[in-house]
């Protein structure tokens, strides 16, 4: 049996089996990647945002409410905690910071909520530079740290491939994917690291590729954070001008305050050419199996 599709002003006839598959292309082709329609709308939890809503390439679509990141909890008022508890049914918290982070800004304890503090970034190994520049970005000095590896080059194109191929990365987001799959049914998780930018960031992308979304959605999802951090991105800007007038390292500056859509794409092309594809990554690197795969997106998508 052939069906009639208009597309525009013209008519194409296809099978059932081609007309399922360009139904399917379109809805991935129209997701709606904005801060309106993926904020937790929290009052004082910065980069608070939702997975759910976007559609699969096989024509799926995400649960809403059901897969949440942010940044630091530490903050997070009377009203946002009774808001992910209710409105989202919020069932775990994962906490991708190292202990120092936590040390300075302890989650708050939610009653009924577990939470799972997973590392991702070495913290203690003076080989990994890369995972100890990510990790002083959120020192005491963010700017001056900003300004010294914008100088001395320490974050680089290759800063999110570096973070996939260390062994501490790939045991947490490991742990990661099997915390999702351990989820109570129907219940939230939320994923945070200090930002909700860069570790969470990149934990967002495998789990979106994970679900079958496209890499476009993946990588507009991703640099939504640029949207939300947009008056703290010219914060950090103005701050570093104030200790430097090189317009190149106050760029890196503002750069590096949000994300780098092209430092991810480089990840997630780096996964593709040496993988065949991120979901073989996550099979064969974080030991997540097939039947996994499809228990997570059985999980989470409808």
């Amino acid at each position: 049996m052939t069906l009639a599709l208009s597309l525009g002003s013209a008519t194409i006839y296809a099978s059932n089996e081609e007309s399922n598959l360009m139904e399917e292309s379109v809805k991935a082709d129209n997701n709606q990647v904005t801060m309106e329609g993926q904020t937790l709308g929290l009052a004082e939890v910065e980069n608070a945002r939702q997975l759910g809503g976007y559609y699969t390439e096989n024509g799926r679509r995400i649960k809403s409410n059901m897969l949440l990141r942010s940044a630091k909890l530490v903050k997070a008022t009377d009203e946002d905690i009774k808001k992910l508890t209710q409105d989202y049914n919020l069932g775990t918290i994962v906490d991708f910071r190292t202990t120092d982070e936590i040390a300075d800004a302890p989650d708050p304890e939610i009653k009924g909520v577990k939470n799972e503090q997973i590392r991702v970034l070495y913290e203690d190994n003076a080989n990994d530079s890369n995972s100890a520049a990510m990790t002083q970005i959120y020192g005491k000095d963010p700017v001056s740290g900003l300004i010294e590896m914008v100088k001395n080059g320490t974050l680089s194109d290759d800063m999110y491939v570096t973070t996939v191929k260390s062994e501490t990365a790939q045991k947490g987001f490991s742990e990661f994917f099997k915390v999702l799959l351990n989820n109570e049914e129907e219940k939230a998780a939320l994923w945070h690291c200090t930002g909700g930018k860069d570790r969470v960031g990149t934990a967002a992308v495998l789990v979106l590729s994970a679900l079958g979304v496209d890499e476009k959605t993946i990588l507009d999802d991703f640099a939504l954070t640029n949207e939300f951090y947009k008056g703290k991105i010219e914060y950090m800007g103005n701050e570093a001008a104030k200790q430097t007038d090189d317009k190149t390292i106050i760029e890196g500056v503002k750069t590096l305050s949000g994300v780098s859509r092209s430092f991810m794409e480089k990840m997630i092309n780096t996964l593709n050419e040496e993988y065949g594809s991120v979901q073989n990554y996550i099979v064969e690197e974080l030991g997540i199996t097939q039947d996994e795969i499809i228990k997570l997106q059985n999980m989470y998508l409808e």
